[in-house]
């Protein structure tokens, strides 16, 4: 029993119940949350811009991307094989078919997402919410020890939306205000852009440093075909990427543990 209140003294509020999340405080959570993520993307979206850039895109081309699109891995992958210096850039169908390979997983981190949302989140607010699944938003919304409410996620998606985007339209304007010799060696900025995801992942774990190097010598086995029969490079890194992946993942299945 509670031991009674002694005169004049008031009654502080009960503590809010397990996965309960405040409401005020939702959406200003979230967006404080995500500050780390958005100064992160703030710098891969200046990078991915200028590298479009020196690839001959029009200055409005990464922005758009940005602003209709999350994904870092396709937009990086659209800046670097759709180069217009080159005279022919690849098919729209190939950069497509390249940009869903990529971006597959988010169907496994939406509904990883859809386990930790709080209820009342309907079809529209979840449809919304789909927009801003990336990896890092996903991995820092399910570590909350709380109920997910569509506030919070919508400042947590917002405040990265912002870093991104604002990354992007400095890299893609300040791209085209630099000479020629200065810009080029940014080009170099987005492969070792991806160098950086992908080295501390192989160093982690050995399946995935086999699954790395599988895929880059089936892509270099692809380029050493003659003329007539070897793919384009946007086919052949797709045709290596995915062979790596699903041998990798039928000798190495995951066993609940990191891959």
């Amino acid at each position: 029993m509670r031991p009674p209140m002694e005169p004049g003294a008031t009654a502080s509020p009960a503590p809010a119940a397990e996965g309960q999340v405040r409401p005020r405080a939702t959406f200003a959570r979230g967006f404080r949350d995500a500050l780390p993520i958005c100064a992160g993307y703030f710098a891969v979206g200046f990078t991915v811009a200028v590298a479009a850039v020196v690839h001959g895109h029009p200055v409005w081309s990464p922005v758009l991307m940005s602003l209709t699109h999350v994904s870092g891995t396709s937009q990086g992958a659209i800046a670097g094989r759709v180069d217009f210096t080159a005279g022919t850039p690849p098919g729209l169908g190939e950069v497509g078919l390249l940009c869903v390979a990529l971006n597959l997983r988010y169907v496994l981190l939406a509904l990883a997402l859809a386990q930790k949302l709080g209820p009342g989140t309907g079809f529209w607010r979840r449809l919304a919410l789909a927009y801003g699944v990336t990896d890092e938003n996903v991995a820092l919304a399910v570590s909350r020890p709380f109920a997910l409410s569509f506030r919070y996620l919508l400042g947590l998606m917002l405040s990265s939306w912002l870093g991104w985007n604002a990354g992007t339209a400095l890299g893609a304007y300040g791209a085209a205000w630099l000479p020629a010799d200065r810009l080029a060696p940014l080009g170099i900025a987005l492969y070792a852009m991806f160098v950086a995801i992908v080295v501390p992942a192989a160093r982690a774990s050995r399946p995935m440093l086999l699954c790395v190097l599988l895929a880059a010598a089936l892509n270099a086995g692809l380029s050493l075909l003659p003329t007539a029969v070897r793919p384009p490079e946007s086919a052949a890194m797709l045709a290596a990427g995915t062979a790596a992946a699903a041998l990798c993942a039928f000798f190495f299945p995951d066993k609940g543990g990191r891959p």
